[in-house]
Order: C-alpha cells, then sequence, then structure tokens
C-alpha cells in the first residue's frame, strides 16, 4: 500500500514537471492567447461601464442587453481582427511595451472608423449614440489596465523562472555593450545575459572589461562547457559576419546542444523595419527541431495555402483570361514562361510557373547584361531590361506575372508565404564558402513562397545576403498569423507596384 502510495506521489509531482515543462516551452503561443484573452475583457469592461454610465443618465435612450453583446462583439471583432493582421498580437512577445501601444492604438482608430463607417452606411439608427461615445472614451483606460496588469504579471513569472532564458553573447566586435543595453532596457524579453564569448580571451581589452558588467568570458574552446554548465539556451552574436569569419564553431555546439543561435544587429533591426516586422529580439540562424509543433505547422500551413489559393484563383480567374489573352495578341505563345527553381542552392528544385513577361530568348540575352545588373550576387535586376515586353512591363509592375504561381501551391511545389525561390545557375554567383551555404540552410525547412518578408521590404531593393536574413526570419517565426500579416502586407505592395521592376 505504501508502496502504490509512492508510485501515485511520484505520478503526480510527474505531470506536475511535464506540464511545468510544457508551459515553459510553449510559453510564447500561450502569452498570445492570454493577450488576445485581455484585451477581449478590456471591450467587454468597457462596453458593462458605458451601458451603466448611460443608465445614469436621466432620459437616456433605451436599449436591451443584446444590443450591447452584439456590439462588443462586433467591435471586438474588427479591432482583434485588424490587430491580429498589423502584428499586435504576434507581437506580444518581442515587442517593447511602448510599440505595442502604438500598434494598439492603430487598431483601435481603425476599429472605430470601421464601426462608424457601417453604422453610416447601414444606417443604423437605432443604436443610441451616447453609449457608442462612452464605450470609445472607456476602451483606452481599460485597454491600458488589462495591458498593465498582463504585463505586471508576465514580470512576476518572469522572477520565478518563466519566460527567463540563459542566454550568451558571442563574437565580441565592440557592440556586445549595445545589446546589453537592450536586454536591460526591455526585460520583458526575459533574457538572462550569462557570459561573452570571444575567439580568445586576450583580445578582450581592460577598458572593454569594465564596459561587460562583470560577466564572465569564455573563448570559443570554452563554448561547449559554458553552454552545459549554464544551461544556455540561446547564443546571440551582434553582426552576421558570423556566418563568413570562422565563428562556425558557434553553429556546430548551437546544433549539437540544441542551442537556438540569433543575430541581433542595428542593420538586421532596419531590414525588419523595411518589412514592417518590429522584432527587437533578433533573426534566428538555427533553431533545435521541434518535430510535434513542426508537423503541426505543416498541416495547418498546407491546408491555408490549398484553400487560400483555390479562392484566389476563383476570383482572379477573369484576370487570367484578359493576361493570357493580352500576352498572345502582344507577342505570341508561349503563355507561360517555366524555370527550374530552388529556395538554396542544392536544394530540391521545381518547374516555376509564371506569365511570359520577357522575350522568347530572354535566359539566352541574359549573360549579355549581367554587367548591368543593379542588385547583386544571385539576384539579377535591371531597371531598363530590353527583354521586357510592353504587356511584361504593366504585369511585372502589378506582380499578375506572378499568378501561376498559384497553380505551383495547388501542386504542392510552393506555398503562399515562404522564401524566395531563385534560378537554379543564379546560385553559383554567390561568392560564399561552404561555412555560408551551411549557415543558412535552414532556408529551405519551409517551401518557397509566392510572396514574403522581401516581397514587401522593397523587392529589388533588396540584395540577396539581407533577403536570405529575411527569410531566415521567417522561417523561424511562420505560422498562420504572420501569414495572415505578410499576405496583408502584400496588397498595398501590389497595388502600388512597389519595388518591382
Amino acid at each position: 500500500m505504501f508502496r502504490a502510495r509512492s508510485l501515485r506521489y511520484a505520478d503526480h509531482f510527474g505531470l506536475l514537471a511535464w506540464l511545468r515543462s510544457s508551459i515553459r516551452r510553449n510559453w510564447r503561443s500561450i502569452f498570445i492567447v492570454l493577450t488576445i484573452l485581455a484585451d477581449a475583457l478590456a471591450i467587454l469592461g468597457a462596453s458593462l461601464a458605458a451601458g451603466w454610465l448611460h443608465a445614469l443618465v436621466p432620459n437616456g435612450e433605451r436599449f436591451s442587453t443584446a444590443l450591447l453583446v452584439a456590439f462588443s462583439v462586433y467591435f471586438g471583432t474588427v479591432m482583434v481582427g485588424f490587430g491580429l493582421l498589423i502584428g499586435l498580437y504576434r507581437g506580444a512577445f518581442h515587442l517593447s511595451h511602448r510599440k505595442q501601444y502604438l500598434l494598439a492604438s492603430r487598431a483601435y482608430v481603425v476599429a472605430l472608423l470601421v464601426v462608424l463607417a457601417s453604422f453610416f452606411l447601414f444606417q443604423v439608427s437605432e443604436f443610441p449614440r451616447r453609449f457608442a461615445l462612452l464605450f470609445f472614451m472607456a476602451l483606452p483606460g481599460f485597454f491600458v489596465i488589462g495591458r498593465a496588469a498582463l504585463n505586471a504579471a508576465h514580470e512576476q513569472l518572469q522572477r520565478r523562472g518563466l519566460g527567463r532564458r540563459p542566454v550568451l553573447l558571442a563574437g565580441y566586435d565592440g557592440e556586445v555593450e549595445e545589446l546589453l543595453d537592450r536586454f536591460e532596457g526591455v526585460p520583458e524579453l526575459g533574457y538572462d545575459v550569462r557570459g561573452i564569448v570571444t575567439r580568445t580571451r586576450s583580445e578582450i581589452t581592460e577598458d572593454d572589461r569594465s564596459k561587460l558588467r562583470g560577466l564572465p568570458l569564455y573563448s570559443l574552446k570554452e563554448l561547449e562547457s559554458a553552454v552545459v554548465e549554464q544551461r544556455i539556451e540561446r547564443i546571440f552574436v551582434p553582426t552576421p559576419s558570423v556566418l563568413t569569419n570562422g565563428f562556425a564553431a558557434v553553429l556546430r555546439v548551437c546544433r549539437e546542444k540544441d542551442v537556438k543561435l540569433k543575430v541581433l544587429s542595428i542593420e538586421h533591426d532596419a531590414l525588419l523595419r523595411l518589412a514592417r516586422v518590429y522584432d527587437i529580439a533578433g533573426i534566428t540562424l538555427y533553431a533545435p527541431p521541434r518535430t510535434r509543433v513542426e508537423a503541426v505547422h505543416h498541416v495547418g500551413k498546407r491546408t491555408f495555402d490549398i484553400v487560400g489559393s483555390a479562392m484566389i484563383l476563383l476570383l482572379l480567374s477573369p484576370v487570367f483570361f484578359l493576361t493570357s489573352l493580352l500576352i498572345l495578341l502582344d507577342s505570341g505563345r508561349p503563355i507561360f514562361f517555366t524555370q527550374t527553381r530552388a529556395a538554396l542552392r542544392g536544394g530540391k528544385t521545381f518547374g516555376f510557373l509564371k506569365f511570359r513577361s520577357m522575350v522568347k530568348n530572354a535566359d539566352a540575352l541574359k549573360a549579355d547584361l549581367r554587367q548591368h545588373n543593379e542588385s547583386d550576387g544571385a539576384l539579377f535586376k535591371m531597371r531598363a531590361d530590353p527583354r521586357i515586353t510592353r504587356v511584361g512591363r504593366f504585369i511585372r509592375r502589378y506582380s499578375i506575372d506572378e499568378l501561376p504561381q498559384l497553380l505551383n501551391v495547388l501542386k504542392g511545389d510552393m506555398s503562399l508565404v515562404g522564401p524566395r525561390p531563385l534560378p537554379v545557375e543564379d546560385f553559383e554567383l554567390v561568392k560564399e564558402g561552404e561555412e555560408f551555404w551551411s549557415s543558412i540552410k535552414d532556408r529551405d525547412k519551409i517551401k518557397p513562397g509566392m510572396t514574403g518578408l522581401w516581397q514587401i521590404s522593397g523587392r529589388s531593393s533588396i540584395g540577396f545576403k539581407e533577403m536570405v536574413m529575411l527569410d531566415l526570419y521567417y522561417v523561424e517565426n511562420h505560422s498562420l498569423l504572420f501569414d495572415l500579416e505578410i499576405l496583408f502586407a502584400t496588397i498595398p505592395v501590389v497595388l502600388f507596384g512597389k519595388g518591382a521592376y
């Protein structure tokens, strides 16, 4: 009997340990859900407060509780839905509080305008205007109170270890102090710096040591033991030169010890801002595989791709027909252009479909025009490309030439959102060593996409390495929410032809 009770207690504590570990691993997703719930409660609280204040007004308009609930649900759906599209909730775990409030303000204003416009268009006259005014005035206060309470609870949990992640900073080059300032200035990131990694300890001068807050120093030879002793979960590098300057040992240790490797620099902050991504936690170069999570993501993403591409094909079928007719009349057959592409050198290849926008012998003329390339490496871009036809110039400007890739998506070769695939021969133009290709091979973990962070960042004005870094960020952070954000941001890029030529 005593043994049975002991086993029961052991199982009980084992279950608690598993639950604690599961919450810790998935805390980011849990916190996003809690953030949405906090905002929903703020909207409900503002509705109740506005209803109570309205009832105190003598001779006020009468309205039912059902109307109040319907209004709360309608406004909440618009505000939370738009918040999802602009990254308000996906960023709840890696944005500063200030940026979260700015995005929330944007969602509030848009929801306010949408609700008022819909009331005007559908002539909703029975709704009490005084209640609406009280609600719109009360909501910002309830929102701030709800977010403040959630953030305070998060900070308390961090003090108890939940959401705190032991990290190392690798590759000291004078920018480490800025990373330390960032981690101290934005404690909600939850990073606990345990030391600095350098090639050799001797490269750090006494003046440098005084700026490092007394943190221990580790040489590259000591990195593996430091990761084990300190139970390191993430290693940050302050510059992307880690890819090519002999720091392959850092990447090797990360892969062997299941440690996430991230690059965090001013240059990459600016690059993410071009893509309308306001992440202050860096770009991941390597992340340990999570088989179950990745399997769920794969099924959800594939379902989203099939449904989304089928709907877009149906809606844009007149555009398909008209474009095909114009190409046929302008330059004859073929209407489509097929090219062998891949997401990475040596990666899986497929037949990439586009509406033909160039003359029929465009590939043969490309070598002669290479000297006029206005991009770098594997990206060939030329503003006044003489190979482009009259119809081609128009359809390229508005990305109509990309629409046949919806067939690639349905077939399973591509995704709606993902890394940009390139012609396989263009990869040979990238003059980088094996260390570079090994460092970015995670780019091939996700199917190539019709659109992505590169497309919404200026496309032709972004170089190859910058495109790769954006793709690595997407691979690490991809989700249905992120796909919706990127698709939403793609709309104005397509309409206004930003960066296309």
